[in-house]
């Protein structure tokens, strides 16, 4: 062996490479070939930065995930969301609906647009689906990881997240957690999306995405991009909570059932079973659909808090429980489930989607 040096092993990683380029140099010629085999990746990346590194991975999934999968759904959005808020800035008394079939609604959207006004707004939809998605995803498998702490092994076993345990509740809970924290963070995009979405051509009030928002901070103050928080956080809460545990739940069932073994996928590096995409897109489906239901009548209410201060005076607006006491009044409960059809028929492509690409992206990265 030759000479022992002191210094950390980094450095003497950093004396080795500056010698490469001098091969005249003595101290290049003594430098122990066991320092060069050390010089791999895993050597001199330190335990913080690949966690960093891990933790941006997961979040470029999960923000790739919800963008495709909005932009795929793009125009049956836009068309529940004018079904929801129709009754608002409509200016014909006896045509509460926006209309009374789907392809009646998509044909006044294309009538007055072009085919291109069916992802109106999709833009924005975007800005906010890619840090909202990756937030949430985020969000979730790291209060999995608190709520189901690993079991605690010998240092020399290699333990893999998909061995620990997660219970129904820990899923409802991380669900929970993560749609509020993405959905506070990200709200404002969500409240200028939907106005850009439901403006009426010639009568648009904003010309933009900045634009937007420096009219409704300007008119409304800073707290005006929060307009329906309330009954948006009455939504996501719960419905992210649903669709997370749900499918966990399927999915962990899926992959244990033998009933679903020739739609289940190997991973070539690990021999793990995996969800194929028709599994993926099964467990996405049932999820988002449970979840619709339970929560769609808050949706209504918080899409018509967020557009009311274009169509009514400061003293005729109402708050969440005026709200929805009034369209209980007006409509009845199928008023809180008007634009139901199209959100349903969005939630197998949307979810499905979501989650599909999510997956897909995560053995890419190889995120665990």
């Amino acid at each position: 062996m030759g000479r022992q040096s002191p210094e950390p092993l980094a450095r003497r990683l950093t004396h080795h490479i500056e010698s490469a380029y001098h091969e005249n140099d003595s101290e290049a010629k003594s430098t122990p070939p066991e320092v060069i085999n050390d010089a791999s990746p895993s050597t001199i990346r330190s335990p913080a930065n690949s966690r960093a590194m891990d933790a941006l991975k997961q979040l470029f999934c999960g923000g790739m995930a919800g963008s495709v999968a909005k932009t795929i759904t793009a125009p049956l959005s836009r068309l529940t969301i004018l079904y929801q808020v129709h009754p608002m800035v409509t200016t014909k008394e006896n045509r509460p609906k926006f209309s009374m079939t789907l392809s009646g609604g998509i044909s006044k959207i294309v009538e007055r647009g072009g085919i291109l006004s069916l992802w109106k707004g999709n833009g924005t939809s975007v800005l906010h689906r890619f840090p909202f998605s990756a937030i949430n995803f985020y969000c979730y498998e790291g209060m999995l990881d608190i709520l189901n702490p690993q079991r605690d092994a010998d240092d020399d076993e290699d333990i893999n997240d998909d061995t620990r345990e997660e219970s129904k509740f820990s899923r409802l809970i991380a669900g929970g957690v993560a749609g509020c924290t993405a959905c506070v963070a990200c709200y404002p995009l969500d409240l200028v999306r939907t106005r850009l979405t439901t403006q009426l051509d010639g009568q648009e009030h904003y010309k933009g995405i900045t634009d937007a928002f420096v009219k409704i901070v300007r008119n409304e103050g800073f707290w005006g991009l929060y307009s329906g928080i309330g009954p948006t956080l009455m939504v996501a809460v719960p419905s992210f909570s649903i669709s997370y545990m749900v499918y966990g739940s399927l999915k962990e069932y899926a992959l244990e059932d033998e009933l679903f073994y020739n739609l289940r996928k190997i991973d070539t590096k690990t021999g793990e079973e995996k969800l194929g995409f028709k599994l993926s897109l099964m467990c996405g489906a049932v999820s988002g659909t449970l979840s619709t239901l339970v929560t769609f009548p808050f949706d209504t209410i918080r899409r018509r808090m967020q557009i009311q201060s274009l169509h009514y005076a400061p003293g005729e607006r109402l708050t969440g429980i005026q709200m929805i006491a009034k369209l209980l009044k007006k409509d009845g409960i199928k008023g809180f489930y008007r634009g139901l059809t199209p959100e349903i028929l969005k939630v197998v492509p949307m979810v499905g989607s979501m989650f599909t690409v999510y997956e897909f992206m995560k053995d890419r990265l190889n995120v665990k």
